[in-house]
């Protein structure tokens, strides 16, 4: 038999293949050599795609040996074509399906498309199609830096102006992306709605640890949703949404989600809206907590009874390793609590309380803490009204605890007396501390006997002598002006105030003129000239008000913090 024989038998044998799988004859049980080996139209196999709802096709043709495949997306998609090299009219790329049933090795439930075509299934582990496809829908321009950073660990888009519906088509792709980390949304305006979407898809993200989402204007229905997103996330170890003008209206969803979580080590919430009514919910949360390692509250609206509140919480609490609590009004028994919180805690490493209004008498609690804690390391109480004597107090508690762990002690810019860096030196020559203070002066202003009668000290101000006499005169400012220009400048030289000041016998020092001068000469030329004068009488006038005041409702305490300043040094001191 010749090859052209067998060719055409075994080609007569051949069944169209339907998509089904299913043998059938396409012209009504006529079987013709050159018809029912193929059908009159192309044959169309299609594969859907759920995930990415695309398809792909195949198109088999009878027409010449050309067999044409398209896969389309979206946009259109790619095609190509494959032709084979046989001249024999009438054969397709369908050879395989020629194999004898002994040669033919498969597994049955394999679909026939994947095994051929394997490109078409792969994974798309970053999103970008889904994203692609989002931002049309919404009517939004795709961000370049995000396509070209699909794949990093850490993605940061800071100030990218996405607002909520970018966010929202942003989001998508998170939801399948297994290569994001850590992603900076900082400052871009997405507000609750756009948190909202994050939050949807995060639940489903078991990649991304660390989010941030400060100066994004979220308030406390973003933030609710974040909460809500928390409680359930195993994956997310750090949270920051700083500034985002979240009120106590989600403190308590807060509570619940740090009472539930085991997960989250670190949360930021400073610059916020929280205040006293939240606070209590903190308080809650820090002593049922034990996973969370790093909160940040400070520069919230928390007054003496919340940071109370706090301050009990973190007394019971046994897994905070760093709290910040600055620039909030702590006043004494704010003070007091922290003390105890400090004697108590034995897991806190780092604290921050400066500028919280921590006054001299909240001291002595503060140091009795610092005497029995031997955990903390670092302690900042800097820019507090604890002045000379309560730095000393607290330096003394350290010194007494033979077993502290402080390394840093930071008192800002507080003056001290010469005592306490006697004492400073000592510890950081013995110890592994490191003691910061704004200087040492033998004057320092605490409240002593000094400070009983501050108008003696207005009194002796330059310009109060000067004023004196302009009223004693009868004059205006403009006609002390007039009296002291000798030139007619219609301003007052350096030499000119100095004759000006002598003639008059007015009581005054050289170095007192000098300070005048440097008060009145408000633009540092040499010159004092009207609209100067105007400007320092008002500020003296202010000033005057102020000393009046102080001399009026602060008096009595005063005269006893005066009577009590050494006693209360004594005190921390010991015998």
């Amino acid at each position: 038999m010749s090859t052209t024989e067998v060719d055409k038998s075994t080609s007569s044998k051949l069944e169209p293949i339907v998509e089904d799988g299913s043998e059938e004859d396409v012209d009504s049980g006529q079987s013709s050599p050159n018809s029912a080996e193929y059908p009159e139209e192309p044959f169309l196999l299609t594969q859907y795609n759920d995930d990415e709802s695309l398809y792909s096709s195949a198109v088999f043709s009878r027409e010449g040996s050309t067999a044409h495949a398209s896969e389309a997306d979206g946009d259109g998609g790619d095609s190509y074509e494959s032709s084979d090299s046989s001249d024999n009219e009438g054969s397709v790329l369908l050879e395989p399906l020629l194999l004898n049933d002994e040669d033919y090795d498969t597994d049955l439930d394999m679909d026939e498309d994947k095994w051929l075509y394997p490109e078409r299934y792969d994974r798309d582990t970053t999103g970008l199609n889904k994203y692609m496809r989002a931002c049309a829908l919404f009517e939004v321009k795709p961000v370049r830096y995000f396509i070209q950073h699909m794949h990093d660990e850490e993605l940061s888009l800071k100030h990218h102006g996405l607002g909520p519906v970018a966010m929202k088509a942003l989001s998508i792709p998170l939801e399948i992306n297994t290569v994001i980390e850590k992603i900076d949304l900082e400052g871009n305006g997405i507000e609750a709605e756009g948190t909202i979407h994050l939050c949807r898809v995060l639940r489903e993200n078991v990649y991304v640890t660390d989010l941030v989402l400060s100066e994004n204007k979220i308030e406390s229905v973003g933030a609710i949703h974040m909460a809500q997103l928390l409680a359930n996330n195993r994956t997310l170890e750090s949270v920051d949404l700083t500034g985002n003008e979240i009120t106590d209206t989600a403190a308590e969803y807060f509570y619940f989600m740090l009472k539930k979580n085991t997960t989250l080590r670190r949360l930021l919430l400073r610059h916020n809206c929280f205040e006293d009514y939240g606070a209590q919910f903190f308080r809650d949360a820090l002593s049922e907590n034990e996973a969370l390692e790093i909160l940040d509250l400070s520069w919230n609206h928390f007054q003496s009874k919340g940071c109370v509140a706090i301050a009990n919480g973190l007394k019971e609490n046994f897994g905070l390793k760093e709290l910040n609590i600055s620039m909030n009004g702590f006043g004494l028994e704010g003070a007091k609590a922290l003390g105890d919180a400090i004697k108590h805690n034995r897991t806190l490493l780092k604290l921050d309380a400066m500028f919280c209004r921590l006054p001299l008498h909240g001291a002595m609690s503060m140091s009795d803490g610092l005497q029995t804690n031997d955990i903390l390391q670092q302690l900042n109480v800097g820019y507090n009204s604890l002045h000379a004597d309560g730095a000393f107090a607290l330096l003394v508690g350290v010194d007494k605890n033979e077993s502290s762990s402080l390394n840093l002690l930071n008192f800002g810019n507080t003056v001290v007396k010469p005592e306490f860096q006697d004492l400073q030196e000592k510890l950081e020559s013995k110890r592994n501390i490191k003691i910061i203070y704004g200087g040492v002066t033998q004057e320092v202003p605490t409240l002593t006997a000094e400070y009983v009668d501050p108008m003696e000290a207005f009194k002796k101000d330059p310009f109060t002598k000067f004023k004196q006499w302009v009223e004693k005169a009868g004059y205006r400012l403009i006609d002390v002006l007039r009296h002291f220009d000798r030139d007619n400048s219609m301003t007052i030289s350096r030499e000119e105030l100095i004759t000006g000041i002598e003639k008059l016998n007015i009581e005054m020092t050289k170095e007192q003129i000098e300070i005048l001068l440097q008060r009145m000469d408000k633009d540092g030329d040499g010159e004092i000239d009207f609209s100067e004068l105007v400007q320092e009488d008002t500020q003296h006038r202010k000033t005057k008000r102020n000393v009046l005041k102080v001399v009026m409702e602060h008096q009595n305490e005063v005269n006893k913090s005066s009577n009590n300043a050494d006693a209360f040094i004594q005190e921390a001191a010991g015998s």
